[in-house]
């Protein structure tokens, strides 16, 4: 009779197969990532980016922000402006907030 209370131990290549098969798809997925990110802006995906971050740097000008949120707000926009410098190789039109 055989004993059935044991666990079964799976075999070293089903667990190496299984893995190398992980690992696969992991590399699969982060390439389809940096290939989609790589891909070149349109002037489009720029204007509209150039468009954003204006609207950022007028958002301080609202009277209602607490001092925390003018802050927080001008961080914000501060690290929009440097990631299009960084994307598009130059500063955006628009690049700290408007004169009061």
């Amino acid at each position: 009779m055989k004993d059935t209370s044991s666990p079964r131990r799976a075999s070293r290549k089903g667990c190496l197969g299984l893995i190398v098969g992980a690992i696969a798809f992991i590399v699969a997925v982060y390439a389809i990532i940096i290939y989609f990110i790589s891909q070149g802006a349109t002037p489009e995906d720029e204007a509209r980016e150039e468009r954003g971050i204006a609207q950022c740097w007028q958002s301080l000008t609202a009277s209602e922000m607490s001092v925390r949120e003018r802050h927080t707000t001008q961080e914000r926009c501060q690290e929009m402006t440097e990631q299009f410098e960084v994307k598009y190789g130059h500063p955006p039109s628009v690049t700290q907030p408007p004169s009061s």
